[in-house]
């Protein structure tokens, strides 16, 4: 479809061209204004129409950063919170497995010690 509208219009252009003779060239770039400005203003309405879904919809941009300074500090500060409970939870783990040692150590002794008894 597009390329036969470009074939269209580069005829058209060539027939305007030589039926107007030198003012064929100023209408030809009046035309063209025209529809170049035409597109624009269609794809600005668009792009606005797609905003106002977004925004109703509550679709957000990954590039847009559009938050207060409150919601800056309150993000980090969660951050900062879940890394020192990161950290708490890794010395529980390692106390934890600490404690798992030790038992399975006792335990084992303890069937060493009944192996040898027997």
């Amino acid at each position: 479809m597009t390329i036969i509208g470009i074939i269209t219009a580069i005829i058209f252009a060539i027939l305007i061209s030589i039926y107007l003779g030198p003012f064929g060239g100023i209408v030809l770039l009046a035309v063209i204004f025209g529809l170049v400005l035409s597109a624009h203003q269609r794809n600005k309405k668009m792009y606005d129409d797609i905003q106002r879904i977004k925004e109703r919809l509550g679709i957000v941009d990954r590039n847009d950063f559009h938050m207060s300074n409150e919601e800056i500090e309150e993000e980090l500060e969660l951050e900062v919170r879940s890394e020192s409970e990161q950290k708490e939870l890794e010395k529980i783990n390692v106390e934890i497995e600490d404690e798992l040692e030790a038992y399975l150590n006792k335990v084992n002794d303890k069937n060493k010690d009944m192996d040898t008894k027997k």
